[in-house]
């Protein structure tokens, strides 16, 4: 039997999701726009460890493993 959750119980989940989608994106537009403006010859490798580097910290209110999945797509983009 499946649990049922109430309409804040779901609220609350949506509202983590969107946090981490805002801050994957910030975090992502910050990390690629600083490369390319160095114009680092390096580019992929450097954003690869950027990238890397997001997944170390430490965030509060969003949910971190979807966070570390985004960046692990982008990594998984750019190499």
């Amino acid at each position: 039997m499946s649990e049922v959750k109430t309409a804040e119980q779901r609220l609350n989940e949506l509202e983590i999701v969107v946090r981490t989608l805002i801050l994957f994106n910030q975090n992502a537009i910050s990390t690629v726009s600083r490369r390319i403006s160095q114009g680092n010859p390096a580019i992929a490798d450097a954003l690869i460890q950027d990238l890397a580097s997001l997944k170390a910290r430490s965030y509060s209110g969003i949910d971190k493993g979807l966070h570390d999945q985004y960046v692990d797509s982008l990594i998984a983009g750019v190499s």
